[in-house]
């Protein structure tokens, strides 16, 4: 259980127990356990056999050393410790040596060989009979006990939890060592309490008994000295002679009689001392009183002798005195007889608890062996029992004597059935497990596949690409690397021409192609939509130029969709790292940028992110921003231009202002777009078609002119159904009529779902509204348009006006348009006039209207008001240029 342990101590709980320990040496070395006729017993050795095993040898030798400094420095107890120190060294040699052995044991072939020998010969010139014999089974019964105490303490106190730092186990007690230390100690704590009741007993029967014997001798010695004559000096040869007759007289081996007179000068007596001397008990021995004078005399010295000399060397005295002779009467008897008596008999009850011993001890023997043959049994029938129940095979249960046991057998019977059943059941759950695993695993992997790889094309995905980058940034954070993001330019027409099915068509041969740039530098992804992202390791800038060569490669082949052949193009934006950015965000956002810069120049060329585009972006930024906010709270404004017919107001054009306090006036021609971009057109037509309206009705409600107002309508504002709601609301709710509501729009609109358009225009002009193409001239002019729509009026773009005058081609295109015109009944409505030289040729060429700085700028709706009213009153001539 425990092992020899090498010198080492550290300032924790292990040196408490250190110390405690050494204090129980330093006080059990100075203070016996001490009982009648010199019995004493000693209990060092426990401490320091404690110390043998929790810390080695040399610290109990330690201990040993510190003992020399509290004891007797006298022979008999230095030689008694010289035999401790042997026993110590050899216990502890031995456990050096063999490492494992039952310390008691080791202990009692030290007493029987070398401790024995040591005793004899130690106390056999002081010592005999009786008390030599019961002097060396005390002490090494002593020894015995005090090895028996020390070796339960240390199987069954908890030291290992307090000893962290040592290789110490936890108590384990074996059923051997368990019967023997309770047989072991079942006879020695009897006979220790034997030897205290019986000296303590037998001591106070004899002090009784040997009372009564003294008073009656006491008795006839009193009755003779009487008759002596009193008037004779104590010190006469008669009178002495008389007192020398009556003490040879009464003189018995049992005690001895001495008479004093009363200076305690010794007159005569049974001693074979010098009559004359002095008799003074207290001179020599420590005197208790038992009762009257009745009394126990030891010799003094407390360190000098053992105990069991001084009290051999005591007396018991009974003094008496005769006043009438001035004499005292001593008797004395010798403890030592008494002392030979008590020590035949704890003889004579050791040699019964040895027999008793042996005989418990043989007991224990058989019940530990029977114990153990039961144990053993059940050992190897259970030893490997899992695998004797897989393997079905059968088991022969021990058939016990024990009760116990018996119950023990048959309780691992049905145990090991159920066992069996379990294994049964296990195999049938492993087998169903193993299916479910595999199923479960080919989830995983279905699940890695749908989190890290796009389900239409097979290409790596937005995650995979995020991980992809990352990873390599923190594993080479000094390579370059390329990110390509690229879009496709005509998807979203190929999926709302030709559906949805023959986009992911689309997607999917234009994601074989890019499979084809798969190499070890190389990887593709699809992010999403109809963005894919190329990620190049890259050793130069050239090798970009090579990527890039490629996939513009893959644009030139054309694609064949449901019997179709299309020719794709995308943009294509490059960021580098770590040139543009050290992180994956930046890097997808420099590339994503210089995308879009690379799709405003129709996608004709990559683009390579630089600082300007960031620029740019964080403009639009800015102002899409900014545009979100007045859209909700509010801020745009409408301005109005007169149209003017024969120098008078004809009608009104409706333009939206927007001035930012942070970005100052900002352009149609900037938000309209960026607004059409972002999805909020809508709103900004809604509001300004019912401001508009509200506007005209408030001027005719004045009674100023009642001309149409014109609003500008985004083409995409013609791809749904509210547009129409819009315009019945903003009617219904200003209390215009629709005759004075003209809708301007561009020929844009009828690019996608013209027949939607053709079908909405017409329900427009049902309600009376008037339709004017804005910008007619510019982009998609297509006279077939003019056939197929309900329109009323075109308005030639001002890029066929300006400096008409100068530029007979564009005279000649714009007559032509004209007269196109009148020749279907449209209103000819000429902007962007300047100059009065441009003004004539126009009304000479037989346009209808006129619009233009030259006639009026923009005007809020208090100028426009003022305008307004001074037309109703002459020429609008008079107002130009105010």
């Amino acid at each position: 259980m425990f092992r020899m342990k090498t010198f080492s101590l550290k300032f924790n709980s292990e040196t408490l127990v250190f110390a405690i320990l050494l204090g129980f040496i330093m006080v059990s070395s100075v203070y016996h356990l001490n009982f009648y006729y010199g019995v004493t017993f000693t209990f060092t050795s426990i401490f320091l056999f404690l110390i043998l095993r929790l810390f080695g040898l040399r610290l109990a030798i330690f201990g040993l050393c510190v003992t020399f400094v509290f004891i007797p420095h006298e022979f008999t107890y230095v030689a008694y410790n010289l035999i401790l120190f042997a026993e110590i060294l050899f216990v502890g040699t031995y456990f050096h040596l063999k490492k494992r052995a039952k310390m008691f044991f080791v202990d009692a072939f030290f007493w029987g060989t070398m401790g024995l020998s040591a005793l004899f010969f130690l106390l056999h010139s002081s010592l005999n009979g009786d008390a030599l014999y019961f002097q060396i089974l005390n002490d090494i019964v002593n020894g015995l006990f005090n090895v028996l105490i020390a070796d339960m303490l240390l199987a069954y106190f908890p030291f290992y939890k307090v000893m962290k730092s040592r290789s110490m186990n936890k108590n384990n007690v074996s059923i051997h060592q368990f019967l023997s230390h309770i047989t072991i100690i079942s006879i020695m704590v009897p006979f220790f309490l034997i030897i205290l009741t019986k000296t303590w007993t037998v001591h106070e029967l004899f002090s009784i008994n040997l009372k009564s014997e003294v008073e009656e001798s006491v008795h006839e010695i009193e009755k003779e000295l009487h008759l002596l004559d009193t008037t004779l000096p104590v010190a006469s040869p008669l009178q002495k002679g008389k007192l020398e007759e009556i003490v040879d007289e009464h003189t018995s081996p049992k005690f001895d009689l001495i008479i004093t007179d009363s200076q305690n000068k010794m007159i005569t007596s049974s001693l074979q001392k010098n009559q004359d001397s002095s008799f003074n008990l207290n001179d020599k021995y420590e005197i208790k009183e038992i009762s009257t004078n009745f009394y126990e005399a030891v010799p003094k010295g407390q360190y000098e002798v053992l105990p069991i000399l001084k009290w051999r060397s005591g007396k018991i005295v009974f003094e008496t005195q005769m006043e009438a002779l001035s004499i005292k009467l001593f008797i004395q008897y010798p403890l030592s007889q008494f002392q030979d008596q008590i020590f035949k008999e704890l003889i004579f009850h050791l040699k019964l608890s040895i027999l008793y011993l042996i005989f418990t001890i043989g007991i224990a023997i058989v019940i530990n062996r029977i114990i153990m043959n039961n144990l053993s049994q059940l050992t190897d029938v259970t030893t490997g029992l899992p695998a004797k129940v897989k393997n079905l095979e059968t088991i022969e249960w021990p058939q016990s004597t024990i009760s116990e046991f018996r119950l023990l057998s048959q309780n691992l019977k049905v145990m090991t059935q159920k066992l069996r059943e379990s294994f049964q059941e296990k195999v049938e759950m492993n087998r169903i497990l193993t299916t479910q695993t595999n199923k479960l695993k080919e989830s995983e992997e279905k699940l890695h596949q749908l989190a890290y790889y796009d389900v239409l094309t097979s290409l790596p995905n937005r995650l995979h690409f995020q991980d992809y980058v990352r990873n390599y940034i923190k594993t080479n954070p000094s390579a370059p690397l390329a990110i390509i993001f690229i879009d496709l330019n005509q998807f979203k027409q190929v999926n709302d021409i030709l559906g949805h099915n023959a986009g992911d068509v689309l997607l999917q041969l234009f994601a074989n192609k890019l499979r084809t740039l798969q190499g070890p530098n190389r990887e593709v992804f699809r992010i999403g939509g109809d963005e894919f992202v190329v990620v190049h390791q890259i050793n130069s800038r050239e090798e970009v130029y090579v990527t890039l060569e490629k996939i513009q490669e893959q644009f030139f082949a054309p694609l064949t969709i449901n019997g179709q052949v299309l020719y794709v193009t995308g943009s294509v934006g490059v960021s580098l790292y770590p040139y543009d950015g050290i992180d994956l965000d930046t890097l997808v956002k420099c590339a994503d940028i210089a995308m879009y810069a690379s799709k405003e120049k129709c996608g004709k060329n990559p683009q390579f992110y630089n600082d300007s585009m960031m620029d740019r972006f964080q403009e639009r930024l800015i102002i899409e921003n900014a545009l979100r906010k007045v859209v909700n709270q509010g801020g745009f404004k409408l301005f109005y231009q007169p149209k003017i017919q024969f120098d008078v107001v004809s009608s009104i054009e409706a333009l939206i202002r927007w001035n930012d306090p942070t970005l100052g006036n900002v352009s149609p021609e900037i938000f309209i777009p960026i607004a059409e971009e972002m999805g909020i057109i809508s709103k900004i037509d809604e509001w300004a078609l019912l401001e508009a309206c509200k506007q005209n009705k408030k001027w005719q409600d004045a009674h100023l002119l009642k001309v149409p107002i014109s609003v500008n309508i985004s083409a995409k504002n013609f791809q749904q159904d509210d547009l129409i709601l819009w315009i019945e609301k903003a009617l219904y709710e200003s209390g215009l009529s629709p005759q004075y509501l003209k809708l301007e729009i561009t020929e844009s609109t009828f690019i996608k779902h013209p027949k939607q358009v053709v079908k909405m225009l017409h329900y427009i002009k049902s309600l009376g509204v008037q339709i004017s193409i804005d910008d007619f001239g510019k982009g998609y002019s297509s006279f077939t348009h003019l056939l197929e729509l309900p329109v009323d009026e075109i308005k030639i773009d001002k890029k066929l006006i300006t400096g008409i005058d100068q530029n007979e081609k564009q005279e000649l295109l714009a007559k032509s348009i004209i007269d196109l015109g009148h020749g279907l009944q449209l209103n000819i409505v000429a902007e962007g006039v300047e100059n009065p030289n441009e003004r004539d040729l126009l009304i000479q060429l037989g346009c209808d209207e006129l619009q233009g700085y030259l006639f009026s700028f923009p005007l809020n709706p208090l100028e426009m008001k003022d305008f307004l009213y001074m037309n109703t009153k002459s020429q609008a001539k008079s107002f130009v240029n105010v």
